[in-house]
């Protein structure tokens, strides 16, 4: 039973906002004297450490402006003192809410968690893949992402990271990333153009976002204090991307340690997973087919190299895909992309988005 997975939150929290229907506090249905019933709902949130309570809070008091998704809140994992445990509980619980076909939000918890979210699909049998906002990446032996890469068998087709920034990336771990075709979206190269940042969500099934990304001036909780990062308002954009992307089926908010001492944190992330919602109720619910009549195809040949780069427009919401031919069955893959692509292919050259995805069935 998922019930034994959470311990309820505390009525402190949610008794304020019982008769408001126009707050998430007072629309969403919360795990308090009892547990949810999930057969109608299509979004939960789910804590996974005490500064879920902080974001609670301050996530509460915001406006509803959901019409008539039906959200719940299931409360905190409980929290054992075997950290293998309590891993063991938020991919238990995450892959059963998944099944059910439930999109699952997690709030806080440590790093270490980041395995468990991806542990959360190995039910899958079709290609997972991640985006993850952080300012670092890390692949040394032991750690989550490195658990994650060498985990056998693996479903696992591609990592993308945003925002990064280089001082913080080891040349043995940016080689290992061009070794493995990974992308590494850097965080000058994300503020420059963040709408491309879309594509490259549009793709993902999980989504990771440490708040240490975020510069220090707008969220002062964060445990690496750097002066360089993203700006709130970009960190919000970020996550309307990452909700309205069809294929997205769970999110994890980490790096929260210290918002419950520090309100602007607290509400920044709130804000976040605000906009995070209002790009889930804003789906286009749109992907490319082979027959389908919802999409202008165009076929550009590169003469340098001889490819065919075969792209989808979407009639109903003008986003771009790239058909990826596998090199040795006879199927295809699509992947997001976006105008910027079109007008690389036109002038003959390879998009480097395509070349990755590519290099990776191979």
């Amino acid at each position: 039973m998922l019930d034994a997975y959470f311990t309820p939150i505390d009525e402190s929290i949610w008794a304020p906002y019982r008769d408001s229907k126009e707050t998430m506090g007072g629309k969403l249905l919360v795990h308090g004297k009892s547990f949810p019933k999930l057969k109608k709902v299509k979004f939960v949130l789910m804590g996974a450490g005490s500064e879920a309570d902080a974001f609670r809070k301050a996530f509460y008091r915001l406006s509803w402006r959901f019409g008539d998704l039906v959200m719940a809140d299931l409360g905190n994992l409980v929290n054992s003192s075997d950290e293998k445990q309590n891993q063991f509980a938020m991919s238990e619980a995450m892959g059963e809410l998944i099944e059910m076909g439930i999109h699952v939000l997690v709030i806080g918890g440590s790093e270490g968690l980041i395995y468990s979210h991806y542990k959360a699909y190995r039910q899958q049998g079709s290609p997972v893949e991640i985006v993850q906002v952080s300012p670092g990446i890390d692949l040394e032996e032991g750690t989550p992402l490195r658990q994650i890469l060498v985990e056998k068998p693996s479903n696992l087709f591609n990592i993308d990271f945003v925002a990064t920034q280089s001082y913080y990336i080891s040349a043995s771990t940016a080689a290992l990333l061009e070794k493995m075709y990974f992308e590494n979206h850097r965080l000058g190269e994300v503020r420059d153009a963040i709408e491309e940042t879309e594509p490259i969500l549009r793709s993902a099934h999980l989504f990771q976002f440490d708040l240490n990304a975020v510069r220090k001036s707008d969220a002062g909780c964060t445990k690496l204090a750097s002066p360089n990062g993203l700006y709130a308002e970009e960190a919000a954009r970020i996550c309307r991307y990452a909700g309205i992307s069809n294929q997205l089926s769970s999110g994890y908010f980490y790096g929260l340690e210290g918002i419950d001492t520090d309100p602007g944190s607290a509400i920044l992330v709130a804000q976040m997973v605000w906009y995070y919602l209002d790009g889930f109720i804003s789906r286009y619910h749109d992907h490319p087919t082979h027959d389908s009549s919802d999409f202008l195809i165009y076929r550009n040949r590169l003469n340098s190299t001889g490819h065919e780069i075969v792209f989808y427009k979407s009639r109903k919401s003008n986003r771009w895909w790239m058909e990826i031919p596998h090199p040795y069955e006879n199927r295809t893959y699509f992947i997001g992309c976006s105008y910027r692509d079109y007008e690389i292919v036109c002038a003959d050259d390879m998009p480097d988005r395509w070349w990755r995805a590519y290099q990776r069935l191979m």
